[in-house]
């Protein structure tokens, strides 16, 4: 090839590049700042960082392509040489002929090296120069918007917060319940406490302004009451340490001490589940027989040996009511079952059987008085929660209740469902909260706010606001314990066989 025409070649090539370039870096400002605006305008799910990867791509693809597809053939740049610059073919003879051999060859070279010598360099020049450089000049000004304009993912919108204002009745009914915890049978070192507790709720909640610090309050008040309820009630951590021993004579004791929500705390009621006790201490099966003092005896012995690892067990304090009436049961000198074991030998079966009466009778008024003393505790700190639940509309936690009631476990078995074992089954959860089952899940429409809602929710307003009357003087104890039934019912829902 002769030298000029391969200065005109490189001349093409040069021309090819910049033609590419210009048209990569055209797109790549275009696309990435339209990209950049409109993920700054959150049109788009995209970091506005992922511009510079969708610009760095369309350089590429579209510099490449353009690059390509403007290369030339030596046939194809001959001919528009000799078009362009009127050389009559001559460019595409020389290129036909290059590889043959001749004087006529080399003159016909000769003569268009000549002829190409005479045309300048710059005379090939760049077609569509100038739209190129318009349009990237376009392309940078949309990258500048985009740049410049303000990006809508770091503006933070602020969260719409519920206003909260307590109402006047919400400030009665909790001045009400803070007279009415200060007035219950909850020991002191509990009740002022728990008092104390919902007056500051109180106080807080007249300086917050959302529901939300409203909801964080009551929350935390909830937990306070919670903590201190359980605090002030050791008979479920007794009652479960003495079922999970698995001894028989344990588990009947731990029923016989268990009062359920709708038990009364009377001494009559109490001493019938405590009679039972006795009997199973004597291991008797009916009127025709009564019992023996050698079944006494075998019984006193087991439970002597296991009830202090059980007591100890349970977590409780030795100091706690609960644990030392039962030790005192046992231990109490003279009097106790325990120093029985030492002259039951001597003892007729009459006189086993007094001596067991007597012991008993002295030993269920202390725990009957220890059990009502704990349940006096729970069902204020209880009462306290529900009634928080009523009024500010959150969830109540589940009531603390021994593991054997919450399973419906019987005392021969692991895991059973005997009626004459399970006073509250129906109701693990102490009627309302987590643990409860309704007896339907229908949407209601609640006649005080007009709004619809669910059975159990509308249904768990109803009952706290009648668990509060049945601690007033409005019904008798007779009508109390009739209306606590009717509502443990209700709470039980209905067992249905399967395919009813």
């Amino acid at each position: 090839m002769g030298v000029f025409y391969l200065k005109f070649k490189r001349r093409l090539n040069s021309i090819r590049l910049a033609r590419a370039l210009m048209s990569g870096f055209a797109t790549a400002f275009l696309i990435s700042g339209i990209w950049l605006l409109l993920s700054k305008l959150t049109v788009i799910d995209f970091e506005p960082i992922t511009a510079l990867y969708v610009g760095t791509g369309g350089l590429v693809l579209v510099g490449l392509f353009v690059f390509l597809i403007c290369g030339k053939s030596d046939k194809r740049f001959a001919k528009e040489l000799d078009k362009k610059f009127g050389l009559k073919a001559r460019v595409q003879t020389m290129i036909a002929c290059r590889d043959e051999e001749g004087a006529m060859v080399l003159m016909q070279r000769e003569d268009t090296e000549s002829a190409l010598s005479k045309i300048k360099i710059s005379e090939y020049k760049f077609k569509g120069f100038w739209i190129h450089i318009v349009a990237l000049a376009l392309s940078v000004t949309v990258l500048a918007v985009a740049f410049i304009s303000e990006n809508k993912r770091d503006v933070v919108i602020p969260e719409v917060k519920e206003p909260f204002k307590l109402s006047a009745l919400q400030k009665s009914e909790l001045e009400a319940l803070i007279n009415r915890i200060e007035g219950s049978d909850m020991e002191e070192e509990f009740r002022i406490p728990m008092a104390e507790c919902v007056r500051k709720l109180l106080l807080d909640l007249q300086k917050i302004e959302t529901e939300e610090e409203m909801l964080v309050l009551v929350d935390s008040c909830m937990g306070d009451v919670q903590r201190i309820t359980y605090d002030s009630s050791t008979s479920t951590e007794i009652l479960n340490a003495l079922w999970d021993s698995g001894d028989t004579y344990l588990r009947h004791l731990a029923k016989a001490l268990y009062i359920s929500d709708s038990d009364s705390l009377e001494w009559e009621d109490f001493v019938d589940d405590f009679q039972e006790y006795k009997n199973v201490l004597l291991g008797a099966v009916g009127e025709d027989n009564p019992g023996s003092k050698e079944n006494l005896k075998f019984a006193v012995d087991t439970v002597s040996r296991k009830l202090a690892r059980e007591l100890e067990n349970s977590g409780v304090p030795s100091d706690d009511e609960i644990y030392f009436a039962i030790t005192d049961m046992f231990e109490r000198t003279p009097g106790g079952l325990t120093a029985m074991l030492n002259v039951i030998d001597w003892m007729s079966e009459e006189e086993a059987r007094n001596y067991l009466d007597s012991c008993l009778n002295q030993s269920g008024k202390e725990l009957h008085s220890a059990v009502v003393l704990n349940k006096k505790n729970s069902n204020t700190g209880e009462m306290v929660m529900t009634r928080l639940a009523s009024l500010f509309k959150v969830d109540l936690p589940m009531f603390e209740r021994p593991e054997f009631v919450k399973n419906g476990e019987t005392v021969g078995s692991d895991n059973g469902n005997d009626e004459d074992d399970s006073k509250d089954n129906a109701n693990s959860g102490g009627g309302i909260g987590t643990g409860a089952t309704f007896g339907s899940d229908d949407i209601v429409l609640d006649p005080i706010t007009g709004k619809l809602t669910t059975y159990g929710e509308l249904y768990s307003k109803y009952y706290a606001e009648m668990y509060e009357k049945l601690d007033s003087n409005l019904y008798t104890e007779e009508q109390k314990k009739i209306i606590k039934k009717y509502f443990d019912l209700l709470y039980s829902g209905i067992d249905k066989k399967e395919g009813q």
